[in-house]
């Protein structure tokens, strides 16, 4: 298993981000690793070489993936894809190899619309409180469609934002210029970076650490941007920051006893105090996400 640390923590507004560095091979050049190289959802969709499509009998759940290109896509948790009949996120980071077409285990995020506006489309990645609410439906039976949907209604209220649909879309939208604040002059983190905890006031959002740090740099500007619009609702907090050391040590320690097995399944993880979820790839880490109970 790779060694990871934390490094000096970046601040943006009231967003505390603890860039992970990994300390034994994880951040050098993507092709050391057998060229294991995936492309995200936003490459595939704008070089046309993936499509998303209801099923023949739609269902709110599950869609088509088909990945027409020659390498393996990397879904995480969260990401949104917009249009068709309605908006919805891909439940668990999942890998579509090159040359396939699978169906994707989705949420709705649009609980008012089941109308038809045209093919799916790349959206935003859901901001760390709706992730949570992921991560826990796959270790406990609860109703994470529900869940989630009452957790947009609160969002849209705590936001002020006006949505006919009840759309999470909506809340990134009419937030847009609020974000952007937060990533004014902001580039990259260091480029051994690999993942980041992010924190708001007094309180742990999630960590995001992915297989290497070329995959993480797909990556970082959609997620931060999400992790912004959490901590938005926390620019008011002034409090000490959490133990971020012993959240960091507890995921560690819980991926460290996890038997990796050789597959592309995404894997529930839980440890003292945290919930989370790993995409692993030939017993190495692809993504793992995880966030405080």
């Amino acid at each position: 298993m790779e060694n990871y640390c934390l490094t000096e923590p970046i601040f943006l507004r009231n967003l505390v981000i603890f860039p992970i560095k990994a300390t034994n091979g994880s951040s050098r050049r993507h092709d050391a690793h057998n060229g294991f190289d995936p492309s995200t959802l936003d490459e595939v969709l704008a070089q046309r070489k993936a499509e998303i499509r209801e099923l023949e009998t739609p269902g709110v759940n599950e869609i088509i993936f088909e990945n027409r290109g020659d390498w393996p896509v990397l879904l995480l948790d969260g990401e949104e894809i917009t249009g068709s009949l309605q908006n919805r996120i891909i439940a668990a980071s999942h890998l579509v190899a090159a040359r396939s077409t699978e169906d994707v285990a989705v949420v709705c995020v649009e609980e008012g619309r089941w109308d038809e506006l045209g093919g799916f489309q790349t959206g935003y990645c859901s901001y760390p409180r709706i992730r949570s609410i992921l991560a826990k439906g796959m270790h406990k039976k609860t109703d994470t469609q529900k869940i989630i949907w009452d957790e947009i209604n609160r969002k849209l209220t705590v936001t002020k934002t006006l949505s006919k649909t009840s759309s999470m879309h909506d809340i990134y939208d009419n937030l847009k210029e609020e974000i952007a604040r937060y990533v004014e002059g902001f580039e990259s983190l260091n480029h051994s970076t690999v993942g980041f905890i992010g924190v708001a006031g007094d309180r742990i959002l999630g960590c995001d650490i992915f297989f290497d740090s070329n995959i993480y740099r797909k990556f970082e500007n959609k997620l931060i941007r999400s992790y912004a619009l959490d901590a938005f609702e926390y620019q008011r907090t002034k409090k000490d920051l959490p133990d971020v050391e012993t959240f960091f040590a507890n995921v560690l320690g819980a991926l460290k006893n996890k038997k990796i097995k050789k597959s592309r399944k995404t894997i529930p993880i839980k440890g003292n105090e945290f919930l989370g979820q790993t995409l692993t790839y030939n017993t190495r880490l692809v993504h793992l996400s995880a966030f405080p109970t």
